[in-house]
């Protein structure tokens, strides 16, 4: 549906070479923000009007490990919009052997400036 390609950096691994375990969720952050703005979601401007997307749940299953200077793809699989939220189903692979390595959920709750959850805004009807 979605992706984006990033190389493991050093700062992001741990000592033995591997990528850092919430290093991951930075990398399905980074895709789910490209997505957005692929879609023409003026996420700023989102905030500045007082409407917030908020992580509720984030689940990870590790199937593999990257490490230093390899390429990964962070693909989003599926979109689920509701009421209140909005369901992101992804997996990141290895770019070369196209190896699983994470599947991931995240789900986001969209809040107002004091936290209270509150009905998604029209314009992210677009991204699903």
């Amino acid at each position: 549906m979605f992706s984006i390609t990033t190389r493991v950096r050093y700062q992001e691994t741990d000592h033995g070479g591997r990528v850092y375990h919430a290093n991951y969720l930075v990398w399905l952050d980074m895709c789910r923000t490209e997505y957005l703005r692929a879609k023409g979601i003026d996420y700023p401007a989102m905030e500045k009007r007082g409407t917030f997307l908020v992580v509720r749940k984030a689940e990870l299953e590790y199937h593999g490990a990257a490490a230093y200077d390899d390429v990964v793809e962070v693909l989003i699989k599926r979109i689920e919009r509701h009421k209140i939220r909005v369901d992101f189903y992804y997996d990141i692979v290895d770019n070369e052997s196209r190896k699983l390595l994470i599947s991931a959920f995240i789900q986001l709750v969209c809040v107002d400036v004091n936290g209270k959850p509150i009905k998604l805004p029209d314009q992210l009807n677009t991204v699903v």
